[in-house]
């Protein structure tokens, strides 16, 4: 029997247009839902614009990229200092296109910085929705679900600026889970290859992005399932610029992972902090309740795709790419909660959480998720109003609002540029005089701190390299005050060798963990007998002085401090390249008299010198009257 003609097989009638593809019926029942899909991208799109502008702001720890783009375009080379190879930046792309748009624009890198991050993450967001949209294409009409905890949850308003990578990482995440969701079978290679390139980026953006990565790039695989020429392809392209750059890194820095990653112990664990980090980002914005809800949509997503024909490429593809970012979401949240968060409140957080909802941002219109839809937006609206109260650091010791914090210290609800934080942070304003006053002395003064946060100076050796060095509690508003030619000696190891490879000893602030006492810095920078007055305001004995010279020239501590100071040469590239892995492994004794013993072949015996709560790695801490054995920290940080 002869099977009924198509629209297309209709021919027109003379004067009339042929017939369309779709019965007009569907057409009219079609258009609406266009609209309202446009509505769902557009809307939470400006929403969060508005929101992200309205939180507009540069944090210190944004203003610590800036110190090494002012050396670049300064044709210092990407350091912190003059004259030694830190990096100091987490996120290398970030730093690089922080680089490009300065020079380009002229404009102050921090105001760059937080207008960059603002039109990156509003643009992430909207390819994510753009892209789930496509996912649940030919389900019919769709509902906001996961998008309402992007508007209800300020840390990600917060963090659309702040100097930092987010924005980067916002925009980064959002592009590929559109790449991928576009990706089928049949594509041309270029545009595979293209995709996989844009996959590799994800350490480059941020270390611990790798883990996205992969998943990405797996399910990339799935859906293509490229011959083996076409898979090599795929992952030369992705893995191209990231390991041309980890050669470049292992050459030029002498270590395998952003300085960071060292300081903070990117390998170490406390599940326990890590626990209270992910529950101090979801109590206070009420997110539990959210949690069953979205994560019984996703499970419902996953069986209607699964009950599709296996035998269908659609129903593959579709299942590849709707559990890829659940999956990356999961293993990076775990990785966040073993290494135990992070100082600043749901900064760490925020990407695996994006991740995780990238699949339910909006869902397709059913029974369940109407009414899911209709709760949502009762719990958005009392999670934005008035009845719940605003986070509170002092009820949440483990991290704290950083916002709030550098808001209330610069008296500026929107800093975004670097004379705000140069002027106004409070305990700034004597520390620029006693720059410019050591600028002008005639000898080398080195700027250091007492106990109480006092800056005071003492003269330096006179064949030091630098005029002025300065100990930085803060590092980013310090970078940004102290001259590029003078040296910042780095308290918290972010930027400087020597503190980050001190060994991890005890457990405070995420990230905050080690911390580079008045005698290494007097060790290395003072003249060789200090004046007793600034021995006693710098709590630090010549007998601990002396000792923590003699370690600072024995040993791996020598040789890694020739790794980042002696001019960079082809032989130089080379020993820093082959001695990466075990440079990056290594750590000494924070205490200098432990330290020479095991980096001098024991000439000194641990004596007088040493501390009265002196040890070494591994060994038994008493703390608050409790003993406590401390982790071994020697194992190779990967990720930040």
């Amino acid at each position: 029997m002869r099977p009924p003609a198509t629209p297309e097989a209709v021919p027109s009638l003379p004067g009339r247009r042929a017939s369309s593809a779709r019965p007009p019926a569907a057409v009219e029942r079609l258009r609406p839902v266009h609209w309202w899909h446009a509505a769902l991208v557009a809307v939470p799109t400006a929403a969060l614009f508005v929101l992200g502008y309205r939180r507009r702001w540069i944090c210190d720890d944004g203003l610590i990229y800036l110190r090494p783009v002012r050396q670049i375009l300064a044709g210092n080379g990407p350091v912190f200092n003059v004259g030694e190879r830190a990096e100091s930046s987490t996120g290398t792309l970030w730093q690089w296109l922080l680089a490009l748009g300065t020079w380009v624009t002229g404009e102050d890198p921090a105001f760059l910085a937080v207008g960059l991050g603002l039109l990156l993450s509003t643009a992430g967001f909207a390819l994510a929705l753009i892209a789930t949209c496509r996912l649940h294409r030919g389900a019919g009409p769709l509902l906001p679900a996961g998008v309402f905890v992007l508007l209800a949850v300020p840390p990600f308003w917060s963090y659309m600026t702040s100097g930092l990578e987010s924005g980067l990482g916002a925009f980064w995440t959002g592009l590929s889970w559109w790449l991928l969701t576009g990706t089928r079978r049949g594509q041309e290679a270029r545009v595979t290859c293209a995709s996989a390139f844009v996959f590799g980026l994800g350490p480059l953006v941020r270390p611990d992005l790798a883990v996205v990565t992969v998943c990405f790039l797996a399910a990339q695989w799935w859906v293509l399932r490229p011959s083996r020429r076409g898979t090599a392809a795929m992952l030369a392209s992705a893995v191209a610029l990231p390991l041309a750059y980890e050669v470049f890194r292992a050459g030029y820095y002498g270590i395998l992972v952003p300085l960071p990653a060292i300081a903070k112990e990117a390998s170490a664990s406390d599940w326990g902090r890590g626990a209270g980090y992910v529950h101090e980002t979801l109590g206070p914005y009420w997110l539990w309740p959210v949690v069953p809800v979205l994560a019984a949509a996703a499970a419902l997503l996953v069986r209607r795709v699964r009950r599709e024909r296996r035998d269908r490429t659609p129903g593959r593809a579709s299942l590849a790419v709707l559990t890829a970012p659940l999956v990356a979401g999961a293993l990076l949240a775990g990785y966040v909660v073993r290494v135990g968060g992070d100082y600043m409140h749901a900064r760490m957080i925020l990407p695996a959480l994006l991740l995780l909802l990238l699949p339910v941002l909006v869902v397709p219109a059913t029974r369940f998720t109407g009414v899911a839809s209709a709760l949502l937006v009762v719990w958005l609206c009392a999670a934005v109003s008035p009845l719940r109260a605003p986070f509170d650091v002092r009820s949440t010791p483990g991290s704290f609002n950083v916002r709030s914090s550098d808001v209330e210290g610069l008296g500026d609800h929107n800093p975004v540029r670097t004379a705000t934080w140069v002027d106004n942070w409070p305990s700034l304003p004597e520390g620029r005089g006693m720059l410019a006053e050591a600028a002008r002395a005639p000898r080398p003064t080195l700027l250091y701190f007492d106990a109480g946060r006092r800056l005071h100076a003492t003269p330096m050796r006179e064949d030091s390299p630098y005029h002025v060095v300065i100990v930085g509690r803060h590092l980013g508003v310090t970078g940004a005050a102290a001259p590029l030619d003078a040296y910042v000696n780095d308290a918290w190891g972010l930027a400087s060798p020597i503190g980050a490879h001190l060994a991890l000893e005890r457990w405070s602030w995420p990230g905050h963990e080690k911390f580079l006492r008045n005698y290494w810095v007097f060790a290395e920078w003072a003249v060789e007998h200090p004046p007793q007055r600034d021995l006693q305001r710098a709590g630090a004995s010549r007998e601990a002085i002396e000792a923590a010279r003699a370690a600072l020239g024995c040993g791996e501590l020598a040789e890694l401090k020739e790794s980042v100071r002696a001019p960079l040469t082809a032989e130089r590239f080379w020993r820093n390249l082959t001695g990466a892995f075990e440079r990056t492994r290594f750590r000494f004794a924070r205490w200098p008299a432990a330290a020479e013993e095991s980096l001098c072949d024991g000439r000194r015996q641990v004596g007088a010198a040493a501390s009265p709560d002196e040890v070494t790695r591994g060994q038994d801490v008493r703390e608050d009257g409790n003993i406590r054995r401390m982790p071994q920290t020697l194992a190779l940080p990967t990720v930040l």
